[in-house]
């Protein structure tokens, strides 16, 4: 795995190492846990730092891992740049890799859509989600939401008004029927 590129502020991250002998190769535990330090863009002081947690041991060689919370209060801002400094020993050897991220706010924009795409005028004065209940109604026989709905449908084709539901404030079908194509 190494480490994700990007982290969504409030979500954590996690990242992992596998150490080595240096002189053979072979995956190898560290003598002690490895460190880490996290950095902001290029400065010189460490927002995080700690030791990594070695993870399932009685099957793994040499395997570590760590989860960090990247949050405001740890120092995590939106659209900075972080690198995660791990340094290890082996055999008396010490080594290093490093990680880079890129931390993220949600973005917002999706859902503000989706609401706004929900509650939007779909059909005179019928909302989707109005669409949605009756729908849900005239195949089940009733729906949750609310409010009485009474819609047509239309053939786009030609025009003509197919079928006519009505569905009231409880959200059941009261009425489904077809119409004289007029």
């Amino acid at each position: 795995m190494g480490c994700q590129s990007t982290v969504i502020i409030g979500n954590n991250l996690t990242f992992s190492i596998c150490t080595h002998d240096p002189d053979t190769g072979v995956l190898t535990d560290a003598d002690a846990a490895p460190t880490y330090r996290v950095y902001e863009d290029e400065t010189g002081v460490a927002i995080l730092n700690g030791t990594m947690t070695v993870l399932d041991n009685a099957n793994t060689t040499g395997f570590y891992t760590e989860l960090i919370a990247c949050t405001a209060a740890n120092g995590f801002e939106n659209g900075r740049s972080y690198t995660i400094y791990i340094e290890a020993t082996v055999d008396s050897d010490t080594g290093g890799i490093s990680y880079g991220f890129r931390a993220l706010t949600a973005d917002p924009t999706a859902a503000v859509i989706s609401a706004a795409v929900w509650a939007a005028v779909a059909e005179g004065a019928h909302t989707y989600a109005d669409l949605l209940r009756l729908s849900t109604a005239v195949l089940t026989a009733e729906s949750s939401g609310g409010g009485t709905a009474t819609i047509v449908f239309r053939d786009l084709g030609d025009t003509k008004n197919r079928i006519s539901a009505t569905v009231d404030a409880n959200g059941n079908r009261t009425a489904v029927g077809t119409r004289d194509g007029t």
